[in-house]
């Protein structure tokens, strides 16, 4: 895994066009993460930018991963149509190489808005109501994404309705291993005792914050994802699952300081900061 996420690097040199013509498998048991896009603007802007650069990435990957799981904020502000238009003509390359893509909505993002853009995911009754939440099915685990989105707030909450509909779906997770996750960390969505119960529960996987961590909370172990590239720990990350186990490698190329951050502008030196965060690459048994 740390081969691949290394080598991908070198993907800023290649083209679109170029990748696109290769032909690379794609590895049911490789995931993909990306969290807190924040699109906005035409090519010049950094998180268009990035997000362009973070797609060549995947696509560079061989084999590639067959699921890209994106863990809220695709929108800028407020989620407006013109947002999910961009996000739309970006991810059309993940598209043309048949690797599945999932969101989860974020605080920033506006569900209606983005069901307007991509109707053709609608389809299908939704497995909570009025809520956009999913089940990424894989060989050896399963991902489900809540939808945490609380309109008008920064904070999220998972609401009554998703917990009772999680408490049911988790039953069926006994000997297959499971992932549970939203944009926003336990703080707010405060499921933890749902989780513990479960078996087949490996981790709780989010976003919001922009800084890569996989602490331990309790009896309940996370991993937060860097942001893309708004401001924060900024890059993707990757996940390597076997029957025994799921290694998740992280891809961060560039830190960027923001006032709205949660940890202070690094006094130490920025390069040695980066190989800290993808020095860790933590490791979930299924045993």
């Amino acid at each position: 895994m740390r081969v691949v996420a290394l080598a991908a690097v070198s993907s800023r040199f290649i083209s679109v066009e170029k990748l696109l013509a290769e032909n690379i498998p794609l590895d049911d048991n490789f995931v993909a993460f990306f969290s807190d896009v924040h699109l906005y603007g035409s090519e010049t802007v950094q998180q268009v930018a990035r997000f362009n650069q973070s797609v060549r990435k995947v696509l560079a990957m061989n084999p590639r991963p067959a699921n890209l799981l994106i863990y809220g904020d695709i929108a800028y502000d407020h989620g407006t149509i013109e947002n999910y238009e961009l996000f739309r003509e970006l991810i059309k390359p993940i598209e043309v190489v048949g690797i599945n893509w999932e969101v989860a909505m974020g605080n920033h993002d506006r569900l209606e808005n983005y069901r307007r853009v991509f109707p053709e995911r609608f389809e299908k009754n939704p497995l909570v109501e009025g809520r956009h939440v999913n089940i990424i099915e894989t060989p050896n685990a399963d991902f489900i994404l809540l939808d945490s989105y609380l309109e008008g707030q920064v904070r999220g909450e998972i609401s009554p309705e998703q917990k009772e509909w999680l408490q049911e779906t988790l039953k069926k997770y006994v000997e297959k291993r499971v992932f549970v996750g939203c944009h926003h960390h336990l703080t707010d969505t405060k499921i933890d005792d749902i989780l513990k119960v479960c078996p087949g529960f490996v981790a709780y996987l989010h976003g919001h914050l922009h800084y890569y961590r996989s602490p331990v909370q309790g009896r309940i172990k996370t991993i937060c994802f860097p942001s893309v590239g708004h401001w924060g720990d900024m890059g993707l990350m990757t996940a390597q699952l076997s029957n025994k186990e799921a290694t998740f490698v992280p891809d961060i190329d560039a830190y960027q300081w923001s006032k709205y951050g949660y940890v202070k502008e690094p006094e130490k030196d920025v390069e040695s900061y980066l190989k800290t965060l993808n020095d860790n690459s933590p490791t979930f048994s299924f045993s």
